[in-house]
């Protein structure tokens, strides 16, 4: 009937104005990407800081300081977590990004607000909003909105933290469609609360639109409205059914909450099972913290020998900066000496030099001799070869004139063996023994071939090989493709092998 609304009321209040336990990860809005880095062991980051101290980086130096008050907030360990925000504060440079200060700020108003110093959490969070609003940082406004959203939710002020929710929406599209359902959803459950079931169905419903998130939570809660719009007592299933979906501190005092409602509305019998949930689950809750306090004693134990080492490691530092002084006062002896030895060194290399100049100009006066002597000696090569090309020019010139005379009465040439000897002969002795190096590189030639062969070393017109062969020009051509293939040549035509070889 009517008690199911404010049972189900009841229960999301108490899922979200209860600080998130170990159980079950923070809220998305508490977990940005700039906590990835809080994974590290605390040896690592301890490395790290003292790296960063040792190069003197004060950016640096801040922000492993802030991972490790971060990582302290998770654990509890509250006060050292103030130490390490108050040193990344500290060391933070004046000209880093404003996103670590934003970070800062709401991290110590998380602090402020467990221990109830509402003044200053507000001053932190004010500061914070002001920072994001000056870097139009509108993923870090949505993020800041809502958590002054929570904050006015916890105090029971929920028009206001209504308010900031439609402020943080106007930014939603930088965010990510995960953190939108979640801003939905929670508009949604503050509508609960104010007793506006209609809206609290429209936004639950866009969160569910988003098909982000934690939609099987959105899901059962849009359920549960509707159950109660109708007026449905399956709305208490739905209840037990988002209960369950919360870390165990939560779940105990939701059926506990739920148990004495129930008792003053009369349902003593419901009260009683859900008072047996709250007792079992509280035993529980019992165990989890009894083991969390022997692991906070000896995380406790552990920081005192992380104490001590560091304290001995700065002993070992104070006798290794001890000997590092002793080793650059040396060091200091070895470059006065070395810097002696360098300076007669030198005066000693700058008369060697001389003297070595003075034998390099004697050696490059005779290699120009040399060069001289070389270049006339090409020069005259140069000349004997164009005297023998223009040798076997008049070569070519009297053996055309021999291939004329072969001419028959018809006009047809016709050479005798006699003819193609002295055609031999006369290639041979313009083109170095031509016909005996190709018999001797391609045995597989024939005569006939080898003549071909010395007609197209002589680079004799295509008009007067097909007139010596009596073929047409096509078929000198095709020859020239057998004989090619025959050789073997590749990467050239036949004459250009021909002409150099």
């Amino acid at each position: 009937m009517k008690y199911t609304l404010s049972l189900l009321l009841l229960v999301l209040y108490l899922t979200a104005c209860t600080r998130p336990s170990n159980d079950m990860p923070a809220h998305i809005w508490d977990n940005p990407a700039l906590y990835d880095t809080v994974s590290l062991s605390d040896e690592q980051l301890q490395q790290g800081l003292q790296q960063a101290m040792a190069n003197n980086d004060s950016f640096h130096i801040s922000l492993i300081s802030f991972y490790q008050g971060r990582k302290f907030h998770q654990d509890y360990f509250l006060l050292r977590a103030q130490e390490c925000y108050e040193k990344a504060r500290q060391y933070l440079p004046v000209q880093a990004t404003s996103r670590l200060r934003i970070e800062l700020d709401i991290a110590q108003a998380d602090l402020c607000r467990f221990n109830h110093f509402t003044g200053q959490e507000t001053r932190l969070l004010d500061n914070a909003l002001n920072l994001a609003i000056h870097e139009r940082d509108s993923a870090m406004l949505v993020r800041i909105g809502f958590i002054r959203s929570r904050r006015y939710k916890s105090k029971k002020e929920f028009p206001q933290a209504l308010a900031e929710l439609h402020n943080s929406h106007r930014y939603a599209t930088a965010i990510a469609p995960e953190q939108q359902a979640d801003l939905q959803a929670e508009m949604a459950v503050i509508h609960l609360y104010m007793e506006q079931p209609d809206s609290a169905l429209l936004h639950i419903r866009q969160a569910i639109a988003t098909q982000a998130g934690k939609q099987a939570y959105y899901r059962t809660l849009c359920k549960g409205i509707r159950f109660h719009l109708a007026r449905n007592d399956s709305a208490l299933y739905y209840f037990r059914t988002i209960a369950e979906m919360f870390p165990l501190a939560r779940k105990t005092d939701a059926y506990r909450f739920m148990s004495e409602t129930l008792y003053h509305r009369g349902q003593l019998s419901t009260a009683l099972d859900f008072l047996r949930e709250h007792v079992r689950y509280r035993d529980s809750l019992d165990a989890d913290k009894k083991a969390e306090l022997l692991d906070k004693v000896h995380a406790i134990r552990e920081y005192r020998k992380q104490q001590q080492q560091l304290e001995e490691n700065e002993r070992q530092l104070t006798r290794r900066m001890l000997q590092v002084y002793r080793l650059a006062a040396l060091t200091g002896i070895i470059i006065i000496l070395w810097l002696a030895y360098y300076i007669y060194t030198r005066r000693r290399q700058a008369l060697l030099n001389r003297d070595l100049m003075q034998a390099q100009l004697s050696k490059q006066e005779m290699e120009i001799r040399y060069l001289r002597e070389q270049e006339a000696k090409e020069q005259l090569e140069n000349a004997q070869l164009v005297q023998k090309l223009e040798y076997f020019k008049q070569l070519n010139e009297i053996t055309i004139p021999l291939l004329m005379r072969s001419r028959n009465q018809a006009g047809a040439l016709h050479l005798t063996g006699e003819d193609w000897q002295t055609l031999r002969n006369n290639t041979d002795a313009c083109f170095d023994r031509f016909t005996q190096r190709l018999k001797a590189s391609y045995p597989q030639l024939n005569e006939e071939e080898i003549n071909f062969c010395c007609l197209v070393k002589m680079e004799l017109p295509l008009a007067i090989l097909a007139e010596i062969y009596h073929i047409a020009k096509g078929s000198i051509s095709r020859k020239k493709m057998r004989l090619k293939e025959k050789i073997g040549i590749t990467s050239s035509s036949f004459d250009e092998f021909v002409a150099g070889f």
